[in-house]
């Protein structure tokens, strides 16, 4: 299996539920584990199938990333219709394949108690890796857990301190 080292892809990140819908969502571009750009939704900025057709449909991508990838999943069934990727159609977003950084952290250290984003950061990342990017990244949004930049962030870094380690592609899904 081809390693991702070279291909680009994007963190999603979610707050909101299935009832009181998106109300917030950022997305993190990187290539070849390197941040090309973030997009923040905020519910005010209007329509969210809108928001992220118009920006996913103008460079596709060829994987997605999330912490918990049920949660997102939940999220944007529904909110839009849901496609796995076999194909591209300008009008539908494909979603996947999926490397989900939960799955990974809880086979790569099965000994961990909690696999939260906090805890995983406290034990694997430092306080600048995470404040460098959020200072450039989270230009909306708090720079904070349970905010969808900071959160993507988190979930980024946590996959890029692997990419040396494993081949992520086995864990794509």
């Amino acid at each position: 299996m081809k390693s991702l080292k070279e291909k680009f892809g994007r963190v999603i990140d979610f707050e909101g539920s299935r009832k009181s819908g998106i109300q917030q969502a950022s997305i993190i571009d990187f290539r070849s584990f390197s941040v090309i750009r973030s997009h923040e939704y905020l519910k005010g900025d209007g329509v969210f199938n809108d928001w992220i057709l118009n920006l996913i449909n103008k460079t596709p991508n060829d994987f997605w990333v999330s912490h918990n990838i049920s949660i997102e999943k939940n999220l944007l069934t529904s909110q839009m219709p849901y496609l796995i990727k076999t194909s591209y159609n300008k009008d539908n977003i494909f979603w996947g394949p999926w490397l989900d950084s939960l799955k990974v952290y809880k086979k790569l250290y099965p000994n961990l108690t909690d696999y939260n984003l906090r805890n995983l950061c406290d034990i694997f990342l430092t306080k600048k890796d995470i404040a460098v990017l959020s200072k450039v990244y989270c230009k909306r949004s708090k720079k904070a857990y349970h905010q969808s930049t900071f959160d993507a962030l988190v979930t980024f870094k946590l996959i890029e301190r692997l990419k040396e380690k494993v081949n992520l592609a086995f864990f794509l899904e």
